[in-house]
């Protein structure tokens, strides 16, 4: 090979390179922004919830101070409500932690770490 064919070569191999890098940072800016939505989407959840628990302790205090049985304060249905919201709350935050999993876990080395290793 002459000087000029080598040139042509490493050019085009740079540039190979260079696209290579390209796509895979973008794959990765486009993981990292699904994380952060599932992140803020998670601590909406979380809010929400601190809330509800807010909310309920609140009416079996209410409950407590008017000389309710613990009976009536464990049936009292806003109670129920709120407990069953925080259930549904919790169990829609699991899945979404699940979701975080699964976008760390495609990086594609299996490591969850995010990095190619050649």
């Amino acid at each position: 090979m002459n000087l000029f064919q080598r040139l042509a070569h490493d050019l085009k191999a740079g540039l190979v390179r260079l696209r290579y890098g390209a796509v895979h940072a973008a794959h990765r800016a486009l993981e990292e922004t699904e994380l952060l939505q599932l992140r803020l989407e998670s601590r909406k959840l979380e809010s929400r919830i601190d809330d509800l628990y807010g909310d309920v302790g609140d009416r079996a205090l209410d409950l407590h101070s008017r000389g309710e049985p613990t009976e009536r304060i464990l049936t009292d249905p806003d109670v129920v409500r709120g407990i069953e919201q925080v259930l549904a709350l919790r169990a829609e935050r699991s899945k979404l932690l699940s979701e975080m999993g699964d976008v760390r876990g495609r990086d594609g080395d299996g490591d969850g770490d995010g990095d190619v290793h050649r």
